[in-house]
């Protein structure tokens, strides 16, 4: 495994950096950025070289102030923090993205996007769309990220969605597409914030979660889970975003830098995530017992689709997902 393949940790006590200027050049702007990446990891390395770049191309103007491994908060906490102008800019998934811009979701739809050059082709059309939607929201998409493909764990065996109504599976409380699938599954679902899921684990609470391997692995959920599905249900998403109002104050090298840079971020942050996420996969094959839900694929169908339908007019609008399914049928 990589070094410190930990995304998703938000335990870990990682203080954000300061920011040393030049000689002879004193920050007068500040951009305060959070990740849930810790420092010491390929994802923290991406935000260590901005930092950097953005010095050099400031000639030490902005300081740039890191808050690594969760510190800021989870998600929610981070999106409210920029709202209110405690935190500049952020890397979130599509939980604290779709608090911005909720028709995001349309990519997380269940079932709808299974492979990351679908997902690829997806972002690609409708990047306009999406620039102006958090535009419109007060936010500049600096970079889309990925943070890995959602799998079925838990201490049972899971093959079908009439399975998922033996157990007691996690569902995030902001997150509407997890609830959404669950109850179309039949399921009831118990719902709790990620900080409180090893607990809940431990405790027998749930005993099921629907995660990306290295979001499991990360948090040492496996520990608490015997099985894993072979198959993956979706893609967890995630971008790099900054408050316009916070950028109109920066002087025009730091808008200069974060236009050329933008490509180059988005293509490291979508191949570390992917990567990470698979070395995570491989490792937890190893260590739980792997189902195959390929004899249930039809019912799992019928789910997705019952679940993905039950967001329309709510997180996506049905000209939007009619969209998506354009494109992946080319």
């Amino acid at each position: 495994m990589r070094n410190m393949l930990l995304l998703f940790v938000l335990g870990f006590l990682i203080c954000g950096d300061s920011f040393t200027s030049p000689a002879g050049a004193e920050a007068t702007h500040q951009l305060r950025i959070a990740t849930l990446a810790p420092r010491q990891s390929p994802l923290g390395d991406i935000y260590q070289t901005f930092k950097v770049g953005m010095k050099k191309a400031t000639n030490g103007q902005v300081k740039v102030k890191m808050y690594y491994g969760g510190i800021a908060g989870d998600e929610i906490s981070v999106v409210r923090k920029m709202r209110v102008g405690q935190l500049d800019g952020a890397l979130i998934t599509s939980t604290g993205l779709s608090a911005l811009v909720r028709q995001v979701l349309v990519m997380e739809a269940p079932g709808l996007i299974r492979s990351y050059p679908e997902l690829d082709a997806v972002r690609e059309d409708l990047a306009p769309q999406f620039e102006a939607l958090f535009d419109k929201a007060g936010y500049k998409l600096v970079a889309w990220g990925d943070a890995g493909k959602t799998r079925i764990f838990s201490t049972q065996k899971i093959f079908g969605p009439s399975d998922l109504q033996k157990v007691r599976p996690w569902v995030w409380r902001h997150s509407a597409t997890m609830r959404a699938f669950i109850t179309a599954c039949g399921a009831n679902g118990v719902l709790l914030n990620l900080p409180e899921v090893y607990s809940g684990l431990q405790t027998g609470i749930i005993d099921t979660v629907i995660a990306s391997s290295v979001g499991v692995l990360a948090f040492q959920w496996h520990t608490k889970l015997k099985t894993m599905a072979k198959q993956a249900g979706g893609i967890v998403t995630g971008a790099f975003v900054i408050r316009k109002d916070h950028l109109a104050t920066l002087p025009q090298e730091a808008l200069d830098y974060l236009e050329e840079v933008s490509g180059e971020t988005e293509d490291r942050l979508r191949v570390e995530g992917r990567t990470i996420d698979d070395e995570a996969a491989v490792t937890l094959s190893k260590r739980l017992k792997v189902v195959n839900l390929f004899r249930a694929q039809r019912q799992w169908e019928e789910v997705q689709f019952t679940a993905r339908e039950s967001l329309v007019g709510r997180m996506y609008s049905r000209a939007l997902l009619n969209r998506v399914q354009e494109i992946l049928h080319k």
